[in-house]
């Protein structure tokens, strides 16, 4: 009776068990937060990458259809190191008549279709100012979280972004169509 009584009262490893039933939790509360701070990192990645290339298309008052192409492959560039495959990145420029409709005068995309059309619901009403044009960017991001959140699925960032021209009314493109 005497081994039973000191093995029970024997607390000598106490301290691994409490560690074998803690220690799942904790790493996975590490992963979690790892990969949380990379999905965070991922997002505004995407809202940068969409203001650098709606700021550099509303600078020049003519650009031509190669220029957006390098402006398009910029955005990719500033999304490393996630990879550029999983975005799509377009530019367009949106015409507000003086009924305050809207139309797309040029359009380019990387990855995506370019915009034939848009719709006011897609603008901003503050934005629809009669007579005026807008530079439109759209950068759309489908993050990967990796082998250990699988079960999450993709998970899609995008961002949407407009600038008034900046040295001119509208920002024309001969060789866009």
């Amino acid at each position: 009776m005497r081994p039973l009584t000191a093995l029970a009262e024997d607390r000598c490893g106490v301290a691994l068990i409490e560690f074998a039933f803690t220690f799942p939790i904790l790493l996975l509360l590490f992963l979690g937060g790892y990969q949380l701070a990379d999905a965070v990192a991922c997002k505004r990645k995407v809202g940068l990458a969409d203001r650098t290339i709606v700021d550099l298309a509303s600078t020049p008052k003519m650009v031509t259809a190669a220029e957006l192409e390098t402006i398009l492959e910029s955005a990719n560039a500033m999304l490393a190191p996630y990879p550029g495959a999983n975005a799509s990145v377009r530019i367009s420029q949106v015409a507000v008549d003086a009924r305050r409709r809207v139309s797309i005068v040029w359009s380019r995309g990387s990855n995506v279709a370019r915009r034939t059309r848009v719709t006011t619901a897609e603008i901003p009403r503050q934005l629809r100012v009669a007579n005026t044009y807008l530079v439109m960017g759209e950068v759309t991001y489908a993050y990967d979280p990796g082998v250990a959140y699988r079960s999450v699925g993709k998970l899609n960032f995008s961002d949407r972004f407009f600038m008034n021209p900046r040295n001119s009314n509208m920002v024309a493109c001969n060789d866009c169509r």
